[in-house]
């Protein structure tokens, strides 16, 4: 298990969706902070990407704008302070088609998170990363731009699988090589393969090949969090891809994700998710938008 794979799975308790927008005149944007991840494709045209507290950059056909930690940001033809843009707003658009007319195409692409906080790695990232030229990823943005063109059965779950991909593709263009610890690698595997097994730091560190000692300083260093911390957050990563995905009782998630009970599984899960378990269940993520027929959309008077 690395940190990308890790951050890319805390999403995924989070909504996923993906749009295209195609802009014509003096065009911009700015987004309001979010807690998650969203990412810009500009398929045609040029612009300017700017973040609170960070640069702007100029953006061309083919490169791409992340935004790693929900950091307030604009979008605009022209470089523009943030106060001036107009706030991005969601419009019902009717069926999908390209405007010959249009002097920009951005496909737009987010996972939002409705509770918790997305990855220590990704917050630790700057508010707005720019990766230049498509490269290898041009067929997976043709993809992505496929599903975003029109409704089809299964579009929800490949939006979700593409988003995913690309933004696996840009966390892997910014992080450093790792220096992969064997003993930590392994205890990370054997969670992940096993999150209900009921770990101690004992069995890890055994798992690890160090003494207990040596192996806490060493996970702690590289993870950024305790092992049975880290124990617990995959636990409750995973019980709150099961609550939004299945409809599995509490009971039998409590104990698929490792909890001798109902009743400890939800207090340590309102301690992370601030809501017991059933309601984060029943919970509609107003912050995202509806899959169906959404765009982000803004413009200024001339």
């Amino acid at each position: 298990m690395d940190v990308i794979t890790e951050a890319i799975g805390g999403l995924r308790s989070g909504v996923s969706y993906a749009h295209r927008v195609d802009e014509t005149d003096d065009w911009g944007w700015s987004h309001p902070p979010f807690e998650g991840v969203g990412f810009y494709v500009l398929l045609h045209g040029e612009g300017w990407a700017a973040a609170e507290g960070g640069p702007s950059y100029r953006v061309t056909a083919g490169d791409v704008v992340l935004c790693p930690n929900g950091a307030r940001h604009g979008f605009s033809r022209r470089p523009r302070p943030l106060d001036d843009l107009p706030t991005c707003r969601h419009e019902k658009t009717a069926a999908e088609g390209e405007d010959r007319n249009a002097e920009a195409r951005v496909i737009c692409g987010a996972y939002r998170l409705t509770r918790g906080r997305v990855h220590p790695f990704l917050r630790s990232m700057p508010p707005l990363v720019a990766v230049p030229g498509l490269g290898a990823e041009r067929a997976l943005v043709a993809l992505l731009g496929q599903e975003v063109a029109e409704e089809r059965h299964g579009t929800a779950a490949t939006r979700a699988a593409l988003i995913d991909l690309m933004l696996v593709t840009l966390l892997r263009s910014y992080a450093p090589p790792e220096e992969d610890d064997p003993g930590i690698a392994a205890a990370l595997d054997a969670i992940h393969e096993n999150p209900r097994a009921p770990w101690n730091v004992r069995r890890l560190s055994e798992v690890a090949g160090l003494s207990r000692t040596v192996f806490t300083g060493r996970f702690s260093s590289s993870i950024g969090k305790p092992p049975m911390a880290y124990v617990s957050s995959v636990r409750l990563d995973l019980a709150a891809r099961l609550l939004r995905g299945t409809t599995r009782p509490l009971s039998a998630i409590a104990h698929e994700v490792g909890y001798a009970s109902e009743f400890a599984f939800a207090a340590a899960f309102r301690r992370k998710y601030g809501v017991p378990p059933g309601r984060f269940r029943h919970e509609t993520p107003a912050e995202a938008p509806s899959e169906e027929g959404t765009r982000c959309s803004g413009r200024w008077g001339r």
